[in-house]
C-alpha cells in the first residue's frame, strides 16, 4: 500500500484532532503536568505549570489477515492503517513517524532557528535575522516546549521585560520591548502557521509606556563643528569619521555607509550607488556633495572595483559599532551633546528640509516608502511644520515676498481639509467672512 504524504499527513492530523476531543472529555487522559522554575532578573523564583502531551508513536505492523495493520497512538487516540504487505507497512510506518515528529511539541530553541532560516529564506537579510536571534534568544525559554507559555504567563515575561535595566544600568527604552512584543507575536503567527502551537499567548498582551518619537539631534552651529573635526580625520582614512560624514551629508543608514564598495562610488566620484539595504525603497542613486567627493576618492584610491570602500587598502567592511565609537568619542572632544548614529539621518532631513526640500525628496533620499515614516521617526518638528507652510505659500502664490501669482485655490482646500479639523475650518471660514 503507497500513500502519498498528503494521505499521511491527513492521518496524523485526524488523529491529534480525536486526541483533543478525548481530552476535553477527560483532560487527564492525553496529558501529564510538567513544572519547570524560572529565575527572574531581581533573584526571585517563578514555578510555571505546563501540560505536555504523551509522546505520540506508531505501533506495528501487525498481521491482519493477508495484510498488515498500523496503529497511530497519539494521546488517547487510536487510528488502524492497513498496508497489503509487510515491506509496505514497514515504509508506511517510517513515513508515519517522520510525519508525526512534525507535529509534536517542539522546544523554542529549534523552533527559533528554524523560523529565522524561514526569515532568511523569504527574503530577509543575514544581518536582520541575527538581531531577531539576538533579542528572542535572551527572552524566551530555549529548553522548554512551545507549549510551556499560557497567557498569564505570557504577560508576565513581558512585565519583567519591560522593567530590565541594560548593561550600563538604564532602563530598557519602551521602543526596544514595544519591538520585542511585535517580533513574538509574529514568531507565534510562524508557529501556528506550522501547526507546532494551536494559539498565541501573547496576543492578549499589549505594550507598555508610549513609544519616543524621534532622537536628540545637534543643532546647526554643533553640527558644523562636527563636521569640520570629522573632516579633518576622514582626510587620514579613518572609516568612522568618513561613515558619520555619508550620515550627515546623505542621510545613509549606518550600515549602508559601511557596506559601500569601490563600485558603488561612479561618475567621478559625484554619484554613490545603494543597490539595497533594509527595505526595498533602500535602493537608490546619491548625488554626493563636493566636500565629501574629495574624501570618498581618497577612500577609493588604487583600491580593486569589490573592495571596501571605507577605510585604508586591505580593510575588511566594518560593523556600525565603529560609527558609535567614533561618533561618541568625537562629541566628547568638542562638548557637544552625545547623539546616536541614527540621528545624524534625522539631522540630514532637518537641513534639507529646512533648506526648502520638498518632503518627497526627503524620503526618497533617506530610502523611505513615504514621509509620514521621515517626519514620524527622523525630521525635527518644526521642520516638518515649515514644509506645510511653504506648501501654503506655495499655493497662494506668495513666496520669494513677490506677491504675484494666481493661488491655487482647489489645492490649497485639500490641505486645509486634511490637516485641521472641523472646528478648526469653522473658525477660519468665521475669520475669513469677518
Amino acid at each position: 500500500m503507497t500513500l502519498s504524504p498528503q494521505i499521511i499527513s491527513s492521518l496524523v492530523l485526524d488523529a491529534r484532532r480525536q486526541a483533543r476531543k478525548r481530552k476535553r472529555r477527560s483532560p487527564t487522559t492525553a496529558t501529564h503536568v510538567a513544572e519547570t522554575t524560572t529565575v527572574l532578573s531581581d533573584g526571585t523564583s517563578c514555578e510555571h505549570k505546563y501540560t505536555m502531551q504523551k509522546s505520540a508513536r506508531v505501533l506495528g505492523p501487525y498481521r491482519n489477515g493477508d495484510k498488515w495493520r498500523l496503529v497511530v497512538l497519539d494521546g488517547g487516540s487510536r487510528k488502524a492503517v492497513v498496508a497489503e504487505t509487510h515491506e509496505a507497512a514497514l515504509a508506511l510506518r517510517d513515513d508515519l513517524q517522520g510525519a508525526l515528529k512534525k507535529h509534536i511539541a517542539r522546544s523554542f530553541e529549534e523552533s527559533l532557528e528554524e523560523y529565522l532560516k524561514n526569515l532568511v529564506d523569504r527574503g530577509v537579510s543575514h544581518d536582520t535575522a541575527d538581531k531577531v536571534r539576538r533579542m528572542l534568544r535572551p527572552f524566551l525559554p530555549l529548553d522548554e516546549p512551545l507549549t510551556a507559555i499560557d497567557g498569564e504567563r505570557a504577560a508576565q515575561m513581558y512585565l519583567d521585560e519591560t522593567k530590565r535595566t541594560k548593561s550600563n544600568g538604564e532602563p530598557i527604552a519602551n521602543d526596544s520591548h514595544h519591538l520585542l512584543l511585535r517580533r513574538i507575536k509574529h514568531f507565534y503567527k510562524w508557529a501556528i502557521s506550522r501547526r507546532y502551537v494551536t494559539s498565541n499567548p501573547f496576543a492578549e498582551v499589549s505594550p507598555i509606556g508610549r513609544p519616543r518619537r524621534g532622537k536628540q539631534q545637534l543643532r546647526i552651529d554643533e553640527a558644523r563643528k562636527l563636521v569640520t573635526t570629522a573632516m579633518e580625520r576622514a582626510k587620514t582614512l579613518d572609516a568612522g569619521s568618513t561613515a558619520i560624514l555619508m550620515q550627515i551629508f546623505l542621510g545613509l543608514r549606518p550600515t549602508e555607509a559601511l557596506v559601500r564598495l569601490v563600485r558603488d562610488l561612479d561618475d567621478e566620484g559625484r554619484i554613490l550607488w545603494v543597490p539595497f539595504g533594509k527595505t526595498s525603497n533602500a535602493k537608490r542613486r546619491l548625488q554626493i556633495p563636493d566636500a565629501l567627493r574629495e574624501i570618498l576618492l581618497l577612500h577609493a584610491k588604487d583600491k580593486p572595483a569589490d573592495a571596501p570602500l571605507l577605510g585604508p587598502r586591505g580593510d575588511a567592511l566594518h560593523t556600525r559599532d565603529i560609527i558609535r565609537y567614533r561618533l561618541k568619542l568625537l562629541c566628547q572632544q568638542l562638548g557637544l551633546p552625545r547623539v546616536c548614529p541614527h540621528s545624524l539621518r534625522g539631522l540630514n532631513a532637518t537641513l534639507a528640509l529646512d533648506a526648502g526640500a520638498t518632503a518627497q525628496h526627503v524620503a526618497a533620499a533617506l530610502g523611505h516608502a513615504s514621509f509620514a515614516t521621515t517626519a514620524r521617526h527622523y525630521a525635527d518638528a518644526s521642520s516638518v511644520a515649515n514644509v506645510g507652510l511653504r506648501r501654503v505659500a506655495d499655493l497662494l502664490g506668495t513666496r520669494s515676498g513677490s506677491g504675484s501669482g494666481t493661488a491655487d485655490v482647489p489645492q490649497l482646500a485639500l490641505l486645509l481639509r486634511a490637516n485641521l479639523s472641523h472646528a478648526e475650518i469653522q473658525k477660519l471660514r468665521e475669520m475669513l467672512e469677518a
